[in-house]
This record gives structure tokens, sequence and C-alpha cells, in this order.
């Protein structure tokens, strides 16, 4: 693969997964200790691509945005991930004024401490460990509510 490939792919990746950009730039520093993609060699490139995969990243040859999913009936453009579903939660809860920073770090944080760790966002977590996350904000709303 040609360098602008893997960069174009690494980009893709990166809006694909949803990550914001510090999340983006820490991800950088932790596997090729570079803050922009541009610095990256071949070997940063492959290191970094495989992050993202191990992050849930799938890439898809030729998918092209506007196209129909089948069962949703939605573009894949428009499909929401359950990262986002958690987003908008917190956000809610901010809102309502149980949560008092509604902050990217603060979710972040929260996030880290709900996984002991394992994930550091909610773009980055598994179905199943988003799900239990959803659940349990659901949860703190009613409880508060």
């Amino acid at each position: 693969m040609s360098r602008q490939s893997n960069l174009a792919k690494i980009h893709i990746a990166k809006k694909d997964l949803g990550m914001a950009d510090d999340a983006y730039r820490a991800m950088l520093l932790d596997v090729a200790k570079v803050d922009s993609a541009s610095k990256l060699d071949f070997h940063g490139q492959y290191a970094v691509l495989q992050r993202l995969k191990e992050l849930g990243w799938k890439p898809t040859r030729g998918l092209k945005v506007g196209v129909t999913g089948r069962k949703s009936g939605k573009t894949y453009a428009q499909k929401k991930s359950q990262g986002d579903k958690i987003r908008a939660l917190w956000i809610e809860l901010h809102n309502l004024g149980i949560v008092k920073d509604k902050s990217e770090a603060a979710l972040m944080a929260y996030i880290k401490r709900m996984t002991q760790g394992k994930f550091e966002a909610p773009q980055f977590c598994d179905q199943d460990t988003a799900s239990r996350i959803i659940e349990s904000l659901k949860q703190w709303k009613r409880r508060a509510q």
C-alpha cells in the first residue's frame, strides 16, 4: 500500500470510529510516538492501522456513503453508533443537572472507570461493554429523577 492510501485509511478509521481529536492524537502518541499521522513512517502507519482495527474499525471495500443498509433502511452515513448513544445520554444527564461536567474528558474518565481501564472512550468499547454503559447511564437517570 502507498503512503497516501494508508494515511487515507487512518483518517477514514478515525471518522468511522467517531474518535475525538484529542483521543485520536493520544492514540497516535501511544502507538507511534507522533502527534500527527503525516509524521508516521511505514511501520508507524501499520501499527496505527492495527490499533484502529483492535478498537473495532472494520475496513470496507468500495462501500459508498449513501448506500442503504438492508435491515435498517438507513444509509450507512446515518447510522448512529453506541458511542453516540453514550455521549447523548451523558449530555442529557448534564442537562438534567445529574452530571456536573459534560466534557469529553469527564466522559472518558467515566468510561475508563466503568471498564476498569480496558476502554478509554465510548467509540472504543465493544458492543457488550457499550450496552452495559448505556444501561448504567439510563439507570442513573431513573434513580436521579
